[in-house]
């Protein structure tokens, strides 16, 4: 994972060349106040010319066009969509996962703690992002994700490569009963949850993922992750456990043009 200009970068996907995939930081941008600067979301309370100026920059940093975007609504679920050119400008509503093979869109999520997952299946090529909290974790967004890849579009997940991005870490992320409930059960839970006071874990959703990634098929060593803990570093991450009125940073990808003639 590198760092440039308010990005970070996806090597292992961007090293194809035939994709651009990132994930913003708060850095760069041009907005004030708690969504200092580069905030990417309208349903915060942001003026809207400054998140319009703030998602030009990003869509600079990917080389495409900012009408070209295509958002999921994220409803905190495992549901995908399957997009195209004609869903360019669209907010895709009621699902947290998109997916293309059509370069003349570019797909994007917005986070501030929860995880943030970027998908590439060079062979066909296809691209993926998802949405996941602790409810899409739960619920299963990204191997349903691996799913959607393999009946869309025939990819072999051992093929996939996937970029885990910024979120919170188990070293700040408190959960209670209720929320342990609906998760331990599943095999990932023991790893990725530490107890904390009764009745309460410390969980990291980022190894639950990684854990349900390879549990899909995607090999260990096709899976990037981003280190570091959205809520423990302020002045690089927006999070919404630490400041409730903040900002929403991206996870973006785009296929590039060469994907389509290849």
């Amino acid at each position: 994972m590198s760092k440039q200009a308010g990005v970070l970068r996806a090597d292992a996907l961007e090293a194809t060349g035939i994709v651009r995939a990132v994930f913003t930081t708060r850095q760069g941008g041009t907005s004030g106040g708690p969504y200092r600067s580069l905030n990417l979301s309208y349903a915060v309370g942001d003026a809207r010319t400054a998140v319009d100026r703030n998602r030009r920059l990003v869509a600079a940093a990917l080389g495409a066009e900012p009408r070209r975007l295509v958002e999921a609504q994220q409803v905190h679920g495992a549901a995908a969509a399957v997009v195209g050119r004609g869903d360019a400008g669209r907010t895709i509503p009621a699902v947290d996962t998109l997916l293309t093979a059509s370069p003349e869109v570019w797909l994007a999520v917005h986070t501030a703690d929860c995880v943030p997952v970027l998908m590439l299946d060079p062979g066909r090529p296809a691209a993926a992002v998802v949405h996941a909290g602790w409810r899409g974790v739960a619920a299963g967004a990204v191997p349903a994700a691996v799913a959607r890849l393999q009946a869309a579009f025939g990819s072999d997940p051992a093929r996939c490569l996937a970029a885990v991005g910024p979120a919170i870490g188990g070293c700040c992320y408190e959960v209670d009963r209720p929320v342990a409930e609906a998760m331990r059960g599943a095999p990932w839970w023991p790893p990725a949850a530490r107890p904390a006071s009764p009745g309460k874990w410390y969980l990291d959703l980022r190894a639950a993922v990684r854990a349900q990634l390879t549990a899909a098929g995607v090999r260990p060593d096709h899976i990037e992750m981003t280190p570091g803990c959205t809520r423990c570093e302020p002045d690089l991450f927006f999070s919404y456990r630490r400041a409730r009125e903040t900002g929403r940073m991206a996870a973006c990808i785009r296929l590039c043009e060469r994907a389509q003639r290849e």
